[in-house]
């Protein structure tokens, strides 16, 4: 059994390492102006125009006009965010600037933590690469982002559950039982937030008082129900007070919120998501992951040898080391690819799904081992381990750096990443400290030049793509033309050509129009994906509605199986569309001239009541 080994057992000591010093303000410095500058070169064009980010912008608005959540709004978790983003908009006002503003202040809480957490394991400037790394990979990137997220409740729930995990290491780290109170409020918060975003705080929780159990030889019910009593009573009183408004029925069969009573089509969708409905492929692809987290490493010994050749005569030695694994590594990687026929699709972190529990079931062995004799560090190390692997559960075979979800589970699968490359694998393979020492600085090289050249890539895109302008009274955004010239040109014919108060259906997902444009929705659903809303339902809430316009987006959706609206799904609410309503306009962009409906290109028909 390899024995868990950091720089802690050379020229690092673990306390001096959590010390905060003038080092430690000079790179949070540096982190806030890297922010900066990646906040100005994305500036307006965080906003993802269409699906979630739509519903994140109106669900707060319905409220805040009356309507009631999980009742006359369908919404799949928990209360927090659209009721606290609903104060926002009543204290600050109705537009898109005040929770981008929000969205903001959270990515740099989120920036900060992390950097805190990264220190509990790793010298300053190791610590700063990997906050770096979180910024390029989670705060602000093309695909995704914490200034307009995908869904606000993820984005509250990380940071509940992200700060609640740094009070538990607290409590660990320093023996102070007060820090698990506050650990269990905030893992509370993130429990109405978004519920399976709180189990990683609520696993870190339960293993830190199990340590702290093992080390003191006795149960520690004390320490228990001080992290137990706040996480649920916050989620009990706010499940009363929605039990009170919504009844049982309503919350878990219509609005799914434990993934209860889910359409055929979002089970399909979950399987996508976690990779279980892609077995065995998406299996084989983390497994080949494990080749290109072996290439990289190899890579970096081979380079921290040549960092180390005028300190140590062993660098020939850790030369050779670094060439066998990246051999290994490169060789693994394609015969796994070729044999089971997978795309190029394996990264660093796709790895971390059989990495983690490998480092979890190590340190447990030598925690039993120990029998209560377990040094801080080693506690530590299984704390963020297992932190990091509640938070990849959802996708669990499809860890990847991109994609609106990715940003909600990396933040600390990162931060063990850079831990393993800059202190645990060096350890390994150096036979010295300068040989170690050597291959960390490799590390943080590499890791330095990946933030860089990702943080330059990420504002060129931004730049280059997210250049159209989409406006309303409510505020307005960039996107790409392919997007914003359909979605511009139907806001303008909504405000000219409808009243204040008149009910807009935008089918079957583009409510950003009814938030910028300041025209009520009729539905429950504000995205109308397959199965979610009846056609019965639909046809009757639209004649309710008297909608004088309805406008109909072209936007496929195979990934929830059903791909065309009107076609794959709500074929009777299309028919009585057309029967009841006359096509008036259309709103195209340079891409979509000549589209059909169930093509790929994005555009938008609007219809007119007869």
């Amino acid at each position: 059994m390899i024995s868990i080994r950091t720089p802690a057992h050379d020229e690092f000591d673990s306390l001096e390492r959590a010390h905060w010093t003038v080092e430690d303000w000079k790179i949070v410095f540096a982190l806030a102006a890297f922010f900066v500058i990646m906040v100005a070169g994305s500036w307006q064009r965080w906003t993802q125009p269409i699906i979630d980010h739509g519903r994140e912008m109106n669900v707060p608005a319905r409220i805040l006009a009356g309507e009631q959540l999980y009742v006359d709004v369908q919404f799949l978790y928990g209360p927090f965010a659209p009721y606290f983003n609903a104060l926002l908009y009543r204290v600050f006002g109705v537009r898109l600037a005040t929770i981008h503003v929000a969205g903001g202040i959270c990515a740099w809480i989120i920036l900060l933590t992390i950097y805190w957490l990264s220190r509990q394991l790793m010298a300053v400037r190791e610590a700063g690469l990997s906050a770096g790394l979180v910024l390029v990979i989670c705060a602000i990137k093309y695909s995704g982002n914490y200034i307009s997220p995908y869904a606000y409740a993820a984005l509250y729930g990380v940071v509940f559950s992200l700060v609640s995990f740094a009070l538990t290491v607290r409590y660990w780290r320093d023996e102070r039982p007060r820090w698990l109170l506050w650990a269990g409020l905030l893992a509370g918060l993130a429990f109405i937030s978004k519920w399976e975003i709180a189990l990683t705080a609520l696993a870190a929780g339960i293993v830190a008082i199990a340590l702290s159990s093992a080390v003191s030889r006795r149960v520690l019910w004390r320490d228990a129900l001080r992290f137990a009593l706040p996480l649920v009573l916050v989620p009990a009183a706010t499940l009363a007070f929605v039990l009170s408004r919504v009844s049982w029925r309503m919350l878990l069969d219509d609005n799914h919120i434990l993934f209860s009573r889910m359409p055929p089509q979002l089970v399909y969708f979950n399987g996508l998501i976690s990779g279980l409905g892609l077995l065995p492929k998406t299996f084989w692809q983390t497994l080949s992951s494990l080749g290109v987290f072996a290439l990289w490493f190899g890579v970096i010994v081979m380079l921290g040898a040549l960092l180390a050749r005028k300190r140590d005569e062993g660098w020939v030695g850790l030369a050779r080391t670094g060439f066998a694994i990246t051999a290994t590594g490169l060789v693994f990687w394609i015969a796994v690819r070729r044999t089971f026929g997978l795309q190029s699709e394996a990264t660093l972190l796709g790895a971390m799904p059989i990495i983690l529990p490998a480092m979890m079931v190590t340190i447990t062995i030598q925690v039993v081992k120990l029998r209560g004799n377990i040094s801080r560090e080693l506690g530590l190390m299984l704390l963020f381990a297992v932190f990091a692997q509640v938070s990849i559960l959802r996708v669990i075979l499809r860890v990847t750096v991109s994609g609106p979800y990715a940003p909600f589970y990396l933040p600390v699968v990162i931060v063990v990443s850079t831990f393993l490359l800059f202190s645990f694998l060096p350890a390994v393979v150096g036979s010295t400290v300068a040989l170690r020492d050597g291959v960390r600085r490799a590390g943080m090289v590499v890791i330095g030049l990946v933030v860089v050249g990702m943080a330059v890539a990420t504002i060129r895109r931004f730049q280059v793509y997210s250049t159209f302008e989409v406006s309303g009274p409510r505020g307005g955004f960039k996107t790409e033309p392919k997007f914003g010239m359909p979605l511009a040109g139907a806001i303008k014919y909504v405000g000219e050509h409808t009243s204040e108060g008149d009910f807009l259906p935008t089918l079957p997902h583009a409510t950003t129009i009814n938030f910028l444009a300041e025209r009520p929705y009729p539905y429950r659903q504000e995205i109308v994906h397959p199965a979610f809303l009846t056609d019965e339902e639909a046809i009757t809430r639209l004649e309710e509605s008297r909608a004088p316009l309805v406008l109909v987006a072209n936007l496929l959706t195979p990934e929830f199986r059903d791909r065309v609206f009107g076609v794959d799904y709500n074929p009777e609410l299309w028919r009585w569309i057309n029967k009841h309503y006359h096509p008036v306009a259309r709103f195209d962009s340079n891409e979509s001239q000549g589209a059909q409906i169930g093509d790929a290109p994005f555009f938008i028909l609007a219809f007119e009541r007869n």
